[in-house]
């Protein structure tokens, strides 16, 4: 069953190749409006155009920087709440595993009856704080094998 403002399809975009040269001028063009001009227009076929306000923008240019590296984007509303499944979609991972997280409190959740809830803000810091760990023990890995004798240069 799909909720309103949960990841469905429909909010995964995913950049397609014969669009790659495209995406690619649009994220140049951004960040050249960005550093120049700090907002834009969107002007639509007719000519109308409509400001953009400043969040939207950023939201727009980071979209687009992701997509020009071939990255798909998932956009996900902040506050609501995912089911295991979904939850687990984001992350990569299984929902059992998901459900351990859960169940073990490294990720907050309630229960809507039976059923678990895992509010967006919470997997998402969850996501970001595994994201800063992984990237302090590759830091680690590499200074020690940098230090041993016939190790990494």
């Amino acid at each position: 069953m799909a909720t309103a403002g949960v990841p469905t399809n429909e909010s995964l975009v995913t950049p397609r190749p014969r669009d790659d040269a495209a995406v690619k001028a649009l994220s140049r063009g951004l960040g050249r409006i960005a550093d120049k001009h700090r907002s834009a227009q969107l002007v639509g076929p007719g000519g109308e155009a409509l400001e953009l306000p400043e969040a939207v923008f950023h939201a727009l240019k980071l979209v687009v920087q992701s997509m020009a590296r071939g990255q798909s984007v998932t956009l996900v509303p902040h506050g609501q709440e995912l089911t295991t499944q979904e939850a687990a979609n984001i992350l990569h991972v299984s929902r059992p595993h998901l459900v351990k997280l859960l169940e073990n409190g490294t990720i907050p959740h309630h229960k809507v009856g039976s059923h678990r809830r895992v509010r967006t803000e919470d997997l998402l810091a969850y996501r970001e704080q595994r994201a800063t760990h992984r990237a302090t023990k590759l830091d680690e890995l590499t200074h020690i094998s940098q230090e041993l004798d016939g190790g990494y240069r």
